[in-house]
């Protein structure tokens, strides 16, 4: 799916980072009385003016100023790019300069402009005509001003007879003087909404309507990495003639239905794969085909990223973007009798709400829906079962493409993460384990995902990866089925020992590790314990689920366990039992989200319930060896 942003525009998982021997730190920039410090460059002004025609066709005219501020700055920025969908766009640079520190102008030549084909677009030649435009400036060093205009002219609509565009700016980019107009017939309906701090007019002469939309000074803040997508909450102005979002549904399924047309070719092969099984079994089979035989392709802006190929052609080339696997899985189903639908989605970022009004920038996925079972399905996965979804997909609005559409929303859930780890240690203070995992929702399409990345070969040096995270120094193999096998649980088992876990003496301190897993409950809550006080977050795991038996060494009295406790706030609940049955210590967790997403008036409750239960889990065990005060 094309994103059409007209303008401009913390993973729980451990064992990613630990496999490939990478450590993440997020330091939050120091306070500063200057509230640009730290930008890399600053966009002192953006002129953006629509000559706009009632059948959706414009011309832009683009002139801004960018001037970089840091080394990084000048590095990133010493060149503008812009995307052009050459079969429904013209791109042609007005004039483009460096204005140098000391005044002195350097202009763009034509040997400092360049065309190539964008990468997509080599890599999926049938779907995408995109190509990049690179402007390199001459001559640029801190404190340049490169000054740009530049037209474009969409001479093919997305979609006919409509329009809609956005001007956005993030709030870590820093800017100046934002503006854009759009001049349109009088006659032609449109739809605006601004938010923060654009201010916007609209005056009627003659037969010309024009909007204008200013932005002076937005502020500039650092988003952290748990933020929900910009889009939710960056200053946005938006121009559309769609009075909704269905009315987008209807749009797209204009183009679309015809291309779900049910061939002999796509007859046949939904009776091999379904063979005698009918209804959610044959449903099932479906999905797993194609999900696990239709190679993806990404798609860039262009007509393509609007109008899905038809199952036949994605059939004879088992391959094709979001939109070809929905439309063939849209086809095989109702070869088979079963009604379903595309859903429009935003599943490239963290948009968990839809603007005001229609920004075609925020639809760049489509998944099916199948009514009868009430089950949203995306072929395009790769890993997740019939019924999951991935983490890009959850808790999303979606917009129920047909000839009357509706808005819906997918499921939050349920999703969970269960370990089951025995530990025993031994004699000579080693720590040596077993244990399984296993997961639901996205989070087993996380494991399916994360693994299949793996090779085999590695896996030993994952284990160790991973042991040392906890502080361990050892080794071990771990287990499982092929990931994309998705008509079986995945279960994934492993071994590992630590030789050296502690040092015997009087008092033994220990903490209970965790062995070996995807993710430890502990550094969860210590990754997230602090949420921004500015934005919405996500917090993407449902249920995590520890259940740990370690059997402590002989010779010594316990002194001192993690203790029992329960923690609840709105935003969650954390349940921690700890029970000694002879030498063995048992301890259950569970962290319990029901969410996806905390606006920031849920920060108090998010942040109470990290905090708590993080102070639970890493109480200790304390352990003194009997006859000590004796022999003392």
């Amino acid at each position: 799916m094309a994103s059409s942003r007209l303008f401009r525009t913390a993973s729980p998982w451990v064992l990613a980072a630990c496999a490939a021997g990478v450590a993440h730190a997020a330091t939050a920039p120091a306070p500063t009385s200057n509230p640009g410090a730290g930008a890399p460059f600053k966009v002192v002004s953006y002129s953006d003016t629509f000559d706009l025609a009632a059948n959706g066709t414009y011309t832009r005219t683009v002139h801004k100023i960018i001037e970089p501020l840091t080394k990084n700055g000048v590095q990133s920025d010493g060149q503008i790019q812009e995307v052009v969908a050459t079969a429904m766009e013209h791109f042609h640079l007005v004039s483009a300069k460096t204005i140098a520190p000391d005044g002195k102008v350097y202009a763009v030549t034509k040997k400092d402009v360049h065309t190539q084909t964008a990468p997509s677009a080599v890599d999926a030649p049938t779907f995408s005509d995109a190509k990049i435009v690179s402007i390199e400036f001459p001559h640029v060093e801190r404190g340049s001003k490169l000054d740009i205009t530049y037209t474009m002219h969409r001479f093919q609509p997305y979609f006919p007879n409509e329009f809609s565009g956005i001007d956005a700016v993030p709030p870590d980019q820093l800017t100046g003087h934002e503006q854009v107009q759009v001049r349109a017939p009088a006659s032609l309906k449109l739809f605006t909404s601004v938010r923060g701090g654009y201010r916007m007019t609209r005056t009627v002469d003659g037969k010309t309507q024009v909007i204008t939309a200013t932005l002076i000074d937005p502020p500039y803040h650092a988003v952290p990495g748990d933020a929900v997508s910009a889009g939710q909450f960056e200053p946005m102005f938006v121009a559309t003639t769609f009075p909704d979002w269905p009315a987008l549904g209807d749009a797209y399924w204009a183009r679309a239905k015809a291309k779900t047309k049910v061939t002999p070719d796509v007859k046949k092969l939904a009776d091999e794969i379904a063979g005698t099984k009918t209804g959610r079994a044959a449903m099932d089979a479906l999905y797993d085909w194609t999900t696990t035989r239709i190679r993806w392709v990404g798609i860039e802006p262009g007509l393509s990223g609007w109008i899905p190929a038809s199952a036949g052609h994605t059939l004879t080339r088992r391959y094709g973007d979001c939109k070809a696997s929905e439309t063939l899985l849209v086809a095989l189903l109702k070869a088979k009798g079963i009604h379903a639908v595309p859903a429009l989605i935003d599943g490239g970022s963290a948009d968990y709400q839809l603007t005001h009004r229609v920004n075609l920038g925020i639809i760049d996925h489509v998944i099916v829906y199948v009514p009868k079972y009430h089950l949203f399905l995306d072929p395009t996965s790769g890993f997740a079962t019939p019924g999951e979804l991935p983490a890009g997909d959850v808790d999303k609005p979606v917009i129920l493409a047909s000839d009357h559409s509706t808005v819906s929303r997918t499921p939050s859930g349920p999703a969970s993460y269960v370990q089951d780890t025995v530990e025993t240690i031994g004699a000579k203070g080693g720590l040596h384990g077993h244990g399984t995992i296993h997961a639901t929702g996205y989070t087993d399409w996380m494991m399916r995902d994360l693994l299949d990345q793996l090779p085999k070969a590695d896996d030993g040096h994952v284990v160790k990866q991973v042991l040392s995270g906890e502080g361990l120094v050892g080794s071990g193999q771990f287990s499982a089925p092929h990931p994309d096998d998705l008509a079986q649980p995945f279960k994934v088992t492993d071994q590992w020992q630590a030789p050296g876990y502690y040092n015997a003496g009087h008092i033994v301190v220990l903490r209970v590790h965790k062995g070996f897993g995807f993710t430890t409950v502990g550094h969860y809550l210590a990754s997230n314990a602090t949420p921004s006080k500015r934005y919405p977050v996500k917090r993407e795991i449902g249920t995590m689920h520890f259940m740990t038996s370690l059997t402590l060494p002989d010779g010594y009295k316990v002194l001192a366990t993690p203790e029992s406790g329960t923690v609840t706030t709105s935003a969650g609940r954390f349940v921690q039992t700890a029970t000694m049955k002879g030498h063995t210590l048992h301890l259950d967790q569970t962290l319990s989200l029901d969410r996806v997403w905390y606006p920031v008036k849920d920060r108090t409750a998010l942040e109470a319930l990290f905090t708590k239960a993080y102070r639970l889990d890493r109480q200790q065990v304390v352990l003194e060896r009997e006859g000590a005060k004796h022999q003392a």
